[in-house]
């Protein structure tokens, strides 16, 4: 919400041609902090999950955390660098704004600081103490957030964006260090050397899993530059409210990570009991939201963005919105196959995806535009699930996961056609029917077992918002 407060600001603020403009700076940070990152965060957590219950579980984790921050110190600075360099290469031949060149530099240098926080919050996470990067979260996104405004409405447009970036993200830092030492372990520093080059062969499939998933995602805003500033930030208002919408449901899987590490390894099935749990969830709340957000696209555009960003904006939300069961679905699969140590098999599927994602955006962007933009992205979700249901599908029923899957499809019928039925009366009182019948559909209608609450309260009383170690 906090992110939305300054995202609105800025689009009425500098238009969609300013917005377009950091946003492909930021999708140019994005693939840089990938790389950055090089999947340690993921590894990281996963290790020490792993490890908390052996004798020297500790101490193995002062090790792992230590080696991890010196080669995402490396690799930040010379991401940093390289991004430095292409910002001035591309502003010494007039493809890149003064202005555009010096939002990247800043961004860039936030990489550094930036894997600092990095690092404290995998620990935190592998400890089931997700409250305090929660609240790192709220306290980043508020001083991003006002900062942000203060920097817009005094007409520094986005290298003040920028510069509030790298401020916060070495506030960040900071305070990371300071808790992780207090709670854990000081944060220490192992270069890398050989024996952390072997980090890699975990790692790098990892890190190109997320790079390739954000190729297939965000590429597109670069390939839409053809169609001029103002579509891509058009576009890309569209995506800070998929964005926003995808925050919770990530979240929630990323609590549930360091379980599903734990469990991968036991024999009672306890891993596909979660996980089956977790997809009805999941779709559970996905196709509604995608109803309500196709229904109110217009309103919203208008409320957030302004006339300037109609009627692409809302066109763009009403198509983008439908990648959302699918995306739920493969992002929380993509975790359980790591949990698994499979991730050497996503990177196949993520391949897959990108190189389609990639050819279809470059055949039909320069004649379709943003909507060719949308239904690829959707398209692609599509072609991602096959290759995760035919790993998945060798080591969990896939009728079983078919079935977790479909059980909130009735409810989710129930509440478009309520929405579809009601609205000629009454605009809003259909959404609100909607939304009041669609939980009671949802528990009359069997959507959450008697066996699925037991095995979510089970769930969350191991996943404590404030835990002990």
């Amino acid at each position: 919400m906090l992110s939305w407060g300054l995202a609105i600001v800025m689009a009425r603020t500098i238009g969609p041609g300013g917005t377009g403009d950091y946003a492909i700076a930021v999708n140019l940070w994005l693939y840089a902090s990938i790389i950055a990152d090089f999947g340690l965060g993921t590894w990281l957590t996963r290790e020490i999950a792993r490890a908390r219950n052996l004798s020297d579980g500790d101490a193995h984790a002062r090790t792992v955390v230590a080696s991890t921050l010196g080669i995402r110190l490396v690799l930040s600075a010379v991401a940093a660098i390289l991004m430095g360099l292409l910002a001035t290469a591309g502003a010494s031949t007039g493809r890149l704004s003064a202005d555009l060149a010096w939002t990247i530099v800043l961004l860039a240098t936030g990489l550094i600081p930036g894997a600092v926080s990095a690092s404290g919050s995998a620990v935190f996470n592998a400890y089931e103490r997700m409250a305090f990067p929660s609240a790192m979260q709220l306290v980043s996104g508020g001083l991003s957030t006002v900062a942000g405004v203060i920097a817009i409405l005094a007409g520094q447009g986005t290298i003040g964006l920028a510069a509030v970036s790298l401020l916060t993200n070495m506030v960040s830092a900071m305070i990371f260090a300071v808790a992780v030492r207090r709670t854990f372990f000081p944060l220490a520093v192992i270069w890398p050397d050989r024996t952390t080059r072997s980090l890699a062969t975990d790692t790098v499939p990892l890190m190109l899993n997320n790079l390739l998933n954000n190729v297939f995602f965000r590429i597109d805003v670069q390939i839409l530059g053809s169609w001029g500033r103002a579509t891509v930030g058009q576009y890309a208002s569209a995506y800070k409210i998929i964005d926003g919408v995808g925050a919770v449901p990530s979240s929630f899987v990323l609590a549930l990570f360091p379980i599903l590490s734990r469990r991968a390894g036991d024999a009672d099935g306890a891993l596909a009991r979660i996980y089956r749990l977790a997809l009805t969830i999941l779709v559970a709340i996905a196709i509604p939201v995608a109803t309500l957000l196709t229904w109110t696209a217009y309103p919203i555009s208008r409320l957030l963005w302004g006339e300037t960003f109609l009627p692409e904006s809302a066109r763009a939300l009403q198509i983008l919105i439908w990648f959302l069961p699918l995306s739920f679905i493969n992002g929380l699969t993509q975790y359980v196959l790591i949990a698994l140590g499979l991730q050497s098999r996503i990177t196949v599927a993520f391949a897959i995806a990108a190189a389609f994602n990639l050819s279809a955006n470059l055949i039909l962007i320069p004649s379709f535009g943003y909507r060719a933009a949308a239904v690829v992205t959707i398209a692609t979700e599509a072609v991602l699930l096959a290759p995760f249901v035919r790993v998945i599908g060798s080591r969990i029923p896939l009728n079983t996961l078919a079935v977790a899957i479909l059980r909130p499809v009735p409810a989710a019928i129930l509440f478009a056609g309520i929405i579809v039925a009601i609205t000629p009366l009454t605009d809003w009182g259909a959404g609100i029917l909607a939304c009041a019948v669609y939980p009671l559909a949802l528990w009359f209608g069997g959507a959450i077992t008697p066996d699925d609450r037991q095995l979510l309260l089970t769930v969350v009383r191991q996943t404590p918002s404030t835990g002990a170690s």
